[in-house]
């Protein structure tokens, strides 16, 4: 992604709000913070622990990152606790 893309995708990004879909196809608006919960060991977290996400972030990629006690992660790690 470029520095011009990404400036662009920046603009309509928060990095306190994300919509999820849940089971039932509905749209949620969700705030940080955001509880989640680990769904595969990493870092210092182990499956099935609860953690709160304080801010969202975006790779250079253009990825949703999540950043957590000072450190970012990927979204596939976790699961939201609506």
């Amino acid at each position: 992604m470029s520095n011009k893309e990404l400036i662009e995708l920046l603009k309509s990004c928060s990095p306190n709000i994300i919509y999820i879909i849940d089971e039932q196809n509905h749209i949620l608006k969700l705030e940080t913070p955001l509880k989640l919960l680990v769904v595969a060991n990493i870092g210092n977290f182990q499956k099935y622990q609860t953690v709160v996400c304080t801010e969202l972030k975006i790779t250079t990629k253009g990825k949703i990152v999540f950043h957590i006690d000072g450190e970012n992660y990927h979204t596939y790690y976790f699961d939201f606790i609506t």
